[in-house]
């Protein structure tokens, strides 16, 4: 039976299995290159319309900066100056930031490089400047190198932030500058005009145009040095005006060879498809300069048309283009899957087999999981009773032998504090002899207790033998060792107990300390320097705390 079935799967599911992967396989082929022309053909088609939008505004404020140099009342201000024709050529300018909505400001700067009128666009309506809030922009580059061009030359700004008062305005207020420069009757200079475009509104519409149907890709659009103007993630927008070092160059290095050596094309490498086309916005008669992010920056090298330039870049990452390519192959898959289900019908009694000796397997490992945390318990609690004292629980002589050592060298190594204390009760002896040893069990857990209750959490506290304690205290200098030993013994003389009915009596210890490495630099030193220092605290009276004797000090 057990061979019938086996040569059924053989000579049935495995050729026709294989069949099937290899149609599914030249449809999701053919699938994945339609898929890929499609999809490149979408991203030149959207990088198109996004440098469309960018032209388009360009175009649309060349034609309002030409309207305004052309003004009637521009002319009589350039002529006569006074109050009544500045009024006029106010009025204008209200009109036109009114009907248009999309300038910041709107400004005749006279050729000393001074506000003459000025008309800003706040909270959704025009608003007049008054005269003594008017600025002299006489060292912005905008102004230099508007002057520097010929009559009915328009100059554009490269596309950056508002400065206000030297700062760059918060928030922040992306801004294109359109600027001509204006002359009197008679031929003399006499300043420019020159409008802020609300750049939101000319990126706004870029991002618009360039949305993606689905993934979410955000396109690039840089300027001529690499500096992001939109970017996927708004933190890497406008680094040049912070003083950034970072741009898409420095990200993308290999890329940006290729993009900025190219006017348009499409390419593949490790960081996904790359997709780009050059955009130089500047038209017949205008002109521009490098400009400056910075205050009082002064003239900048001129630009020519060829090279005012915005990159826009767009970038499919790896993983969305395995997504896409794969979209369809669910569809195949599906196919397939169900008609290799009716030939693996015939394999379910073997799939139960392995699904009882599976669950055989899994019992047998969690018995074996089961056994293996018993053991490891009663390893720790055999661990245990090998380093604590059953009466106090405290640590053993062997865990001190142990430890003391290491702690010593720790704390040489580090050039840190450590204190040794030898503690012993007072009378203990005469205390089990009047009430007991009973008594004297009860006593030695509630002094236990109080020192558990005073050290910190990496002081070691050891039952050193009969009525005699020692403590381990780590980065402890001698008095701050007095100070924790003072207060354990005022605890432990609270503590209370009755025996035979009756409240026996105050406990009190005496306690030697010797410290690191004023004593010693051994264990076996350090511990005999803290037992005589108890020596000394019981021959001068008991219920105190002494400090060893420097070796070589005078008794």
């Amino acid at each position: 039976m057990r061979s019938r079935l086996a040569r059924y799967l053989l000579t049935l599911i495995l050729p026709s299995g294989l069949l099937c992967l290899i149609f599914v396989s030249s449809l999701h082929h053919e699938d994945q290159v339609r898929v890929r022309e499609n999809l490149e053909a979408a991203e030149e088609l959207r990088l198109v319309a996004g440098a469309r939008s960018l032209i388009g505004d360009i175009e649309m404020i060349a034609g309002d900066i030409r309207l305004m140099a052309s003004l009637p009342s521009l002319a009589r201000a350039l002529d006569k100056g006074d109050a009544q024709s500045l009024d006029a050529l106010t009025a204008d300018l209200v009109a036109l930031s009114a009907s248009r909505r999309l300038y910041d400001q709107l400004r005749w700067i006279d050729e000393s490089g001074m506000e003459r009128v000025r008309v800003d666009y706040v909270q959704n309506q025009p608003f007049v400047v008054p005269v003594e809030r008017l600025q002299n922009k006489a060292q912005r580059y905008f102004f230099i190198d508007t002057m520097k061009l010929a009559p009915g030359e328009i100059y554009v700004s490269p596309l950056d932030l508002n400065i206000e008062q030297g700062r760059v305005e918060t928030p922040l207020k992306p801004t294109l500058r359109l600027g001509m420069p204006v002359v009197d009757r008679a031929g003399r200079p006499r300043g420019i005009v020159i409008v802020n475009y609300f750049g939101r509104f000319l990126l706004d519409k870029f991002s618009d145009v360039t949305e993606a149907r689905e993934g979410g890709v955000r396109v690039n659009l840089l300027n001529r040095d690499g500096y992001w103007l939109v970017a996927p993630q708004a933190a890497d927008e406008w680094g040049f005006m912070f003083g950034r070092k970072e741009h898409f160059g420095t990200r993308f290095p290999e890329a940006w060879t290729r993009i900025s050596a190219g006017a348009s094309g499409q390419f593949e490498d490790d960081d996904g498809l790359w997709s780009f086309i050059t955009v130089r916005p500047l038209g017949a008669g205008m002109a521009s300069a490098a400009g400056s992010p910075l205050a009082d920056s002064g003239g900048s090298a001129s630009i020519g048309a060829d090279q005012y330039v915005w990159k826009v870049v767009s970038r499919i990452p790896p993983d969305m283009l395995i997504r896409m390519a794969n979209r369809s192959l669910g569809g195949w898959i599906l196919i397939t899957l169900l008609f290799m289900g009716a030939l693996l019908a015939g394999a379910f009694v073997l799939a139960r087999a392995n699904q009882r000796r599976d669950a055989m397997a899994e019992s047998l490992r969690a018995l074996n999981r089961r056994l293996e945390e018993k053991v490891r318990l009663r390893t720790e609690e055999l661990l245990q009773q090998a380093i604590r004292d059953p009466l106090t629980s405290l640590f053993n002589r062997r865990y001190l032998d142990e430890t003391l050592p290491r702690e010593i060298h720790r704390a040489l190594r580090e050039e840190e504090s450590l204190a040794v204390v030898m503690i012993d009760l007072d009378h203990f002896k005469r205390f089990n002899d009047q009430w007991g040893h009973e008594a004297g069990d009860i006593v030695l857990l509630g002094v236990a207790e109080a020192l558990l209750d005073g050290l910190r959490a990496s002081d070691i506290a050891c039952r050193y033998g009969g009525e005699e304690l020692l403590v381990v205290m780590p980065g402890a200098d001698a008095d701050e060792a007095v100070r924790r030993i003072t207060a354990i013994a005022a605890q432990a003389r609270t503590v209370g107990a009755r025996v035979m009915g009756r409240e026996i009596e105050a406990i009190t210890f005496s306690a030697g300390v010797a410290t690191v490495p004023e004593h010693g630099e051994s264990a076996e030193v350090l511990v005999r320097a803290a037992d005589r220092a108890l020596y000394m605290a019981k021959e001068t009276g008991r219920d105190r705390i002494v400090v060893a004797r420097s070796p070589g000090s005078v008794e």
